[in-house]
Order: structure tokens, then sequence, then C-alpha cells
């Protein structure tokens, strides 16, 4: 439960990610840039998102979509200079809206320095930060195949948990950590106000110990490469270091952690005073079915379980978009799911995209596929006697370029995430939403979300409110929110046919959506009703 202390910012704030790579374009190059971004912010501001969180952006090769980060002092020139990103910084602040960016502490590229230096010179104190041993044990990257990978020269073998492109770092060694807090001090100086933590409970704190078990499957199960036991302090000293150096500089810094798990008894114990203020819900936000009983037992539990607020929100650059995920591209569908990430308790994110609802990208050919994560699953399949065929359908499966797609500003424009992209100079796939032939259109998704987000962001009953009911009944979500003298009541039929509610029609509509005033009593299928109720104070 939301304790009584002194409200915080991001409380009020409706965050909206962007994956730079793929948002806009301001060199004419066809990769999204700081330029482009910033370029964008008005469309942002008139959006009504006063909060952003920012893909990594470091110089990398790319090999992940630069969580393989190769400096984390420095802008990637594909996105720009750091003089670039401190001026989007100035321009965000301007139009009050906070940036929160992505910081990678589990593993830096192999091309990072760190790593270089501990590959030529064994005897260098580089050579610690990293797990460099003789024999490999049994564990399993979450790419696929063996987490360990020979070095170069020489006869050792070193840890990555992702990529073999990416090197997992040492935790138990103070001197990462250190090195560490340095890198988070530079962006805060920056005028960052907070981070996304990248697979945070991933970090190696206790070093490579027992071997994995598998289960019955033969999947590994990941009890001794993640939530190792130091994990807890070694996070706690880093939130602790971030919000002592910006509490001595008058700020107020977001710690959001990803946790690399769908089960809520897993995720809630990231989330206290001494450690993040929230964790993404995946118990939530990554379900690959809708199914409204599931969604309904889920903010049940969050409200049970986590200490302090959950997170809302369906989509993410790790994951398929919503619209075509769970709501097989029914537009009303979407429009429903909109306004319960936007309406219930807990801290809103968006995805870039998702406010026109714009579907999954499919590649049609291996050739197309950017992910590594794909692409690795693909030459495992293949390795393990798939056809092409089959093992294109395994890396399908497996691929995040599905919400990766850039973002559709009209029906012409259309580039790819990357240099290496054989989208570029492509046309964009047909019937493709874009932005253009939405403003204005006061039925079109987009102008749900703006008057769904203003909502949001202006009303104290959903900024701060507890419920006071949240029920489910034949499809009809209801749950009500007060904050004083005010409660908000939600209503959204999550069915596909028209449900009976009860009107008070002295209470003020707020936003509705499939709901007729001349007939007060339905509420057409995915439609949604929010209204106000004032009450007496003595």
């Amino acid at each position: 439960m939301l304790s009584n202390t002194k409200h915080k910012w991001w409380q009020s704030t409706v965050f909206y990610e962007i994956y730079i790579a793929s948002f806009q374009d301001g060199n004419g190059d066809g990769v999204g840039d700081f330029k482009g971004l910033t370029s964008r912010l008005d469309y942002l501001q008139d959006l009504g998102v006063n909060g952003l969180w920012i893909t990594p952006f470091y110089p990398s090769p790319k090999v992940d979509n630069g969580y393989d980060v190769s400096d984390y002092f420095n802008v990637d020139p594909d996105f720009g200079s750091l003089a670039d990103f401190d001026h989007f910084i100035e321009q965000a602040h301007e139009r009050g809206i906070k940036v929160i960016i992505d910081i990678v502490l589990n593993h830096v590229s192999t091309e990072h320095a760190w790593f270089r230096e501990a590959l030529v010179n064994p005897e260098s104190k580089y050579r610690d930060y990293f797990f460099f041993q003789d024999k490999s044990n049994g564990w399993e990257s979450f790419f696929g195949g063996s987490a360990w990978q020979k070095e170069p020269v020489g006869i050792q073998v070193y840890y990555h948990k992702f990529s073999p492109e990416q090197a997992d770092l040492n935790w138990q060694n103070r001197a990462v950590r250190d090195d560490m807090l340095t890198v988070l001090k530079f962006w805060l100086d920056r005028g960052v106000d907070g981070f996304r933590f990248d697979v945070i409970n991933f970090l190696s704190c206790n070093g490579i110990g027992e071997e994995n078990l598998s289960d019955a499957d033969g999947r590994q199960i990941h009890s001794h490469d993640i939530d190792q036991p130091g994990i807890y302090d070694c996070l706690s000293d880093i939130c602790a270091y971030v919000r002592d150096y910006s509490e001595r500089a008058g700020k107020d810094c977001f710690l959001v952690g990803e946790v690399g798990h769908e089960e809520l008894a897993k995720l809630a114990p990231y989330q206290s005073d001494d450690l993040l203020d929230v964790v993404f819900n995946f118990n939530l936000g990554s379900i690959t079915h809708f199914d409204i009983g599931n969604v309904h037992a889920q903010l049940v539990a969050m409200e049970d379980q986590l200490s302090g607020l959950p997170t809302i929100f369906f989509n993410s650059h790790d994951m398929a978009r919503s619209i075509s995920r769970l709501c097989h591209d029914n537009v009303e569908h979407a429009a429903a799911l909109a306004a319960l990430t936007l309406t219930a308790k807990g801290v809103s994110f968006l995805y870039f995209g998702e406010e026109i609802g714009m579907p999954n990208f499919i590649p049609v050919s291996v050739s197309e596929i950017q992910d590594i994560q794909a692409k690795n699953h693909y030459q495992l399949a293949i390795t393990d006697g798939k056809t092409r065929h089959q093992a294109y359908d395994i890396a399908l499966e497996e691929c995040r370029d599905k919400s990766r797609l850039y973002m559709q500003w009209n029906s012409d424009e259309f580039s790819g995430f990357s240099t290496a992209t054989p989208w570029i100079g492509k046309k964009a796939p047909e019937n493709l939403p874009n932005v253009d032939e939405q403003i204005g259109d006061s039925d079109s998704l987009l102008q749900w979300y703006k008057n769904l987000i203003v909502l949001r962001r202006d009303n104290m009953a959903l900024n701060f409110g507890n419920y006071d009911a949240l029920s489910l009944e034949q499809g009809l979500l209801s749950f009500s929110r007060s904050w004083q003298n005010q409660i908000v009541h939600t209503l959204i039929n999550f069915s596909d046919v028209q449900q009976p509610i009860n009107h008070n029609s002295s209470y003020e509509v707020m936003a509705s959506k499939g709901f007729n005033l001349c007939e007060p009593n339905y509420l057409l299928p995915y439609g949604t009703l929010i209204i106000r109720e004032v009450r007496d104070v003595c």
C-alpha cells in the first residue's frame, strides 16, 4: 500500500518510452537520433506525457541494439553528440518533461576498454572486472547456448549471461561498483531525472556458484546465476548513492528496475524504501494473451503484495506490441487497454507508437531480423537439425523486432532502426496507422490517448488515490479511486457484448468511449466510462 509520505514527482507523471533508433531521424541517415527526438518534443508535449524513458544511446557495436555498451561517458555518433544530448535535456525540461535513461550495469561490450585491456594483459586490474576461468560450468545464456566463451587469445573462458559480445561484470569487485557509481554521477550531472536499471537482479554479486538445475522439459532453471544472495545489499548501495547525491543537488531521482521475472513474489522484494522506487510489473505487462480475469487477479495481487506503487504498462521494446499481442488488431480493445493503463493505480508507462495503434512488425525472412536473441535461436535451431523454415519460426517466436519498427509520422515516411537494416529505402508496409491521419480526428485512438493522459496527469485521485473498490463482473472491470473529497470511478467493458451499468447521472462524466448519454444504462463492447463523484466534507 502507498504510504502517507510526501508525494514524489513521478507519481503524477505519465512516462513514454523512446526506442531512440526508431523514433525520429534528425539528419537523414535513416537512424533516429537526439536532434530528431528534440524536434518531436512539441508533439510529446501536446500528447501530454511529462516523462520520457530513453533506451541506451551510448557508443556501442549494437550487437544487442545498444545494450552492449562500449563507452558509458558519451553518445554514439549514430545518435548525435553530448552537446545534442544536453540540448535535448534542456529543451525537455523547458517543456516540463522529466527524463530517465537506461543504464546497463550487468555487462559491457567486449569492445569496452576494460574488457579489451583484460584480454591483452592478464595481469591488468581489469581482468578481475570480469569472470575468467579455466573451465566453463553448465550455466546457459539467456539468449540460448552456453554462457561461456573462449577468449580470443589465451586458454580461459569468460562469462556472459547474454551474447558473447556482452561480458558480465564482477560485482564482487569493489572497483567495479565504484566505477559504475561514477557513471551514474556523470549522467546525473548532465541533468537526468532518474534511471531505468537494466536486468538489475542479474548482477553477479556472489560470483560463479553452484550449477543450475533443469526442469522436467530439460530447460535450465536460473536459480544460481540471478537473484544472488548479495544482490539486495549491492542494489541498496547503488540506490543510496544516487539518492544521496541527488538530494545534495536538490533533486529527487526516480529509480526503476527491470527485474527479470514474471512472478510477483520474485518482483516484490526489489521495491522498498531502501531499494527501487518501482519495478516493472511483468506479471501484468508481459502477459501473452488477454484474459480479463487474470488481469483483475494481477491488479488485486499487486495491491496486496507490493510495497509502494505498481507499474502499469502493456508495451515495451522487448515484447510484441499489445494491439497485436493482446487485442488482435482490434482498435476498440486497444482503447480499453489504454483506459486501464492510464487510470489504474500505479505509474503509467507508454511505448512510442502505441498511441496511434502501431502493430507488430513481422520480418518476412531471416535476413530482415535484427534482434540478436532471435538470431541466436535461429542458429541453435539449425545446429539442432531443424529446417530453415522451422528455425525461422523459432526465431520469430523469440524476435523482439516486432516492436521496433520506425515511428510512423505519416503514410510515406519509412526508415529502419540501424544503418545495417535492410529496410532503408523500402516502402512502408501497407496500411500502417500514422500520426498525420489521426491528428485532429476527435474519434481517433491518438485523441483518446491525449484525453486519458491529461485526465491521468491532472487528476489528484488518479495520481495519488488508493482503491476504494476493484471488481470484475462478466467482463466489466470497475474500480474507484479516492483523494480527499473526490472519487473517480472507472468502468471498462472488456467483453464483446454490451454491459448494463449503474450510472448516477449527477456524477460528472470525465471521459467516455462506447457510452451513450441518451442510453446511460449500457456500455458497449470495449467501452469505457470514467466519472467523478464529489463528496461533501464536514
